[in-house]
């Protein structure tokens, strides 16, 4: 008999599978307990789990897991005693090793009997740019524009280019950033003398990248689909703390933090974010610390989808059209509102704070308390009435807008319940599992 403690990254990820397959296979578990994020050894971030295990073929029956999520128990013996579950040993195999209920796994397995993965449907997902050195290589527009000034030419080599950060729920935020594209064995670099001179004093630097490309070359420009990566497609950031799919209708370059499927449909986007599909993602993908889950290639992949007949009939386009419109128009007004933050004295030398950024949460009292706290100064006599009448209407404004975001999804929520089948009992399961 063994027990071990390890990181529990091998539970899921495509290099854990080998090792999967053998404990599978060669060992009969008996327990587990994962830690989660919890960091239970001081000066390093780990996601640690112990396995107990005997040697020998695996047989049927259960085992007893504990997941741990909010702090570590004083006597882990006795919480494992009495807070551990039990689920079927068979249930880990060659993919994520999920730890959960057995109600849970049959209704993983009812959504995907019978329907395909994404990835047959639509093709594997791809991933954004490698350049290997962004100081470089991704420059704003100010340093664009100054480039295409000392040389015309340079604007064939600057293109739009978007950040994992810059994806959220339904929408893109552009930040204005240009990537120079010099994927390898393409470009002549001396036809363009203002982009080698501003990648000259990088050349050191650049020289000591990890693959083998000439020095004023992007690492991996992922030369073989970016001709798709330039078309309307979805988009997602490596991260999510919920889903996050966007369509990129502008065909922004990506950083090598985002991921795409070259197909821009607003049926599948509004699948992708809906709470069975995190209900799917969150039962494959890495979680890191936090409570993110790694929405790679390998885990989108993987995701069950309807026939495509019956997504095409499924009418998201106007329910995901609402969703962006009120998404754009509510960044819109909490990033005017934040603008005008800065006219206040004492704005200059600090960054607003978590809770001036969410200043609709706050009544205006809480909002005047929270500037003199930020900025060390109060709101000018002369300025509050219009301040006050300035923060009642945009709050309210944003809230109507959150309100119609969260109607709307659930009503997408229930229509990809139908196209599912599931019951209220299955639905009920799966919003308390990604509560």
């Amino acid at each position: 008999r063994l027990g071990f403690i390890s990181s529990s990254t091998f539970f899921r990820t495509g290099s854990g599978e080998k090792l999967r397959v053998f404990l599978g296979e060669e060992a009969r578990i008996e327990a587990i307990v994962d830690f989660g994020d919890l960091q239970i050894f001081e000066g390093v971030t780990t996601y640690p789990a112990i396995v107990v295990l005997r040697r020998g073929h695996a047989e049927e029956g259960d085992l007893a897991f504990l997941t741990l999520d909010d702090e570590m128990p004083d006597d882990l013996a006795r919480a494992f005693v009495t807070g551990r579950r039990s689920m079927r040993r068979a249930r880990l195999g060659r993919g994520s090793w999920r730890l959960e209920e057995e109600e849970v796994s049959r209704l993983r397995d009812k959504i995907g009997d019978g329907r395909p993965t994404l990835g047959e449907v639509y093709g594997a997902p791809m991933r954004g740019i490698v350049t290997g050195l962004n100081d470089a290589f991704v420059v704003d527009r100010a340093t664009r524009d100054r480039l295409i000034t000392a040389d015309p030419k340079s604007a064939e080599l600057l293109k739009p280019f978007l950040r994992g950060e810059n994806i959220k729920r339904w929408r893109v935020e552009s930040e204005d950033l240009w990537l120079i594209d010099t994927p390898k064995g393409k470009i002549d670099i001396d036809a363009y003398p203002a982009i080698r001179d501003h990648l000259l004093p990088f050349r050191p630097d650049l020289e000591k990248r990890a693959t083998k490309q000439e020095w004023f070359e992007l690492q991996q420009a992922q030369a073989a689909y970016q001709d798709r990566m330039e078309r309307p497609k979805i988009v997602w950031p490596h991260f999510q703390p919920a889903t996050r799919f966007a369509i990129d209708e502008a065909g922004f370059l990506l950083n090598n933090k985002c991921f795409f499927v070259s197909f821009g449909d607003t049926n599948l986007v509004g699948l992708l974010n809906s709470s069975l599909c995190w209900f799917q993602l969150a039962g494959m993908a890495r979680v890191k610390r936090g409570g993110y889950l790694e929405a790679e290639a390998q885990y989108v992949d993987q995701i069950r989808i309807p026939s495509p007949e019956q997504l095409a009939g499924c009418g998201f386009g106007a329910p995901v059209e609402r969703c962006t419109i009120a998404s754009e128009g509510r960044l819109s007004s909490v990033n005017g509102f934040l603008h005008r933050l800065l006219d206040l004295p004492g704005s200059s030398r600090t960054e607003p704070s978590r809770r001036l950024e969410q200043f609709w949460t706050l009544d205006f009292a809480g909002f005047r308390a929270e500037i003199q706290k930020s900025f060390g100064a109060d709101i000018p006599v002369k300025e509050r009435n219009d301040w006050e009448e300035f923060h009642r209407e945009t709050s309210a404004e944003v809230n109507r807008l959150t309100a119609e975001i969260a109607e709307t999804e659930r009503n997408i929520d229930a229509a990809v319940y139908a196209l599912y089948d599931l019951t209220a009992d299955e639905i009920s399961l799966i919003e308390r599992t990604v509560a």
